[in-house]
């Protein structure tokens, strides 16, 4: 997906945010904040997607306050707050009719936790509604098909806490031969090796949990060795904004859960503010 104009704000409002989160010393905010717009200045939207400008923008937030991971504390809060929510969660799914699109929908509810276009959000709510919600894009009968026929899976996971959502979905998936990738370093609030430790996605049979190498879900994640891999797969499950704004133009067989949170995701996908997807 291409960056617009509209995007600037965004990536301002991350940078203030971020070195908040980052600092309390406001002249270190500000000179972070100061650096970014110079940064976006200079930065050609032509042939960019956002996530390679949120990687740089994110990059100067840690470099100049000096915080390697300003997110650390939201991400463990929401790491810790999922896993109370686990057996309940767990317990719904085991009582349900169709166990895997209710799997499905709860992981969909848990890329609410997303500290990229929002840092207000209600998790419990967010549950509450996706449960009756109906996709807005529903290609979720081909997802079942695809699953029953794969055996090879890359499942590209998105958010610290949201990755809970994601175990239960992959326990669903017993037998599957699944690589779970999360990112190589702190980049907001994105899942990373040690938080997909911490919530046991790397105790669940036959799941092997790998970075992509580099924080954020940037020009790694358009080489020919990331897409190489992904085109090899039988099957790509995509959580989240960032990877459907990296990866809606490679042809592969990737399915792209999300809930869409951003005004230009919906304009680019057809869809709504709200809106939750299971599109291939």
């Amino acid at each position: 997906m291409k960056t617009y104009l509209d995007c600037i704000p965004c990536f301002v409002r991350q940078a203030l945010e971020a070195s908040k989160m980052a600092t309390g010393d406001e002249a270190l905010q500000e000179k972070a904040l100061k650096a970014v717009l110079l940064e976006l200045e200079k930065t050609p939207l032509k042939n960019k997607i956002p996530p390679q400008i949120a990687r740089k923008v994110h990059r100067i937030i840690r470099k100049v306050t000096k915080n390697n991971d300003p997110y650390a504390k939201v991400k463990d809060e929401y790491n810790r707050k999922a896993l109370k929510m686990y057996p309940s969660l767990k317990r719904t799914v085991a009582e349900s009719k169709d166990k895997l699109l209710t799997a499905t929908k709860l992981a969909i509810a848990g890329n609410i936790i997303d500290f990229g276009p929002s840092s207000k959000f209600n998790l419990d709510k967010t549950i509450e509604d996706v449960s009756d919600q109906d996709f807005a894009i529903n290609h979720f009968n081909r997802f079942r098909k695809a699953l029953k026929s794969s055996k090879k899976i890359i499942y590209l996971g998105d958010n610290a806490g949201e990755i809970v959502f994601d175990r239960i979905l992959l326990e669903e998936l017993k037998g599957k031969d699944i690589t779970f990738v999360v990112k190589g370093g702190p980049i907001i609030n994105d899942a990373t090796i040690e938080d997909a430790k911490f919530v046991g996605i790397d105790k669940i049979a036959k799941i092997e949990v790998v970075s992509n190498g580099d924080p954020g879900t940037g020009p790694d994640r358009l080489s020919k060795e990331f897409i190489r891999k992904l085109k090899g797969a039988d099957l790509v499950i995509s959580k989240g904004q960032g990877n459907y704004e990296a990866l809606s133009e490679v042809d592969a067989n990737i399915f792209f859960l999300l809930k869409v949170k951003c005004p230009l995701i919906a304009r680019d996908m057809k869809t709504k503010i709200g809106d939750i997807v299971v599109s291939s």
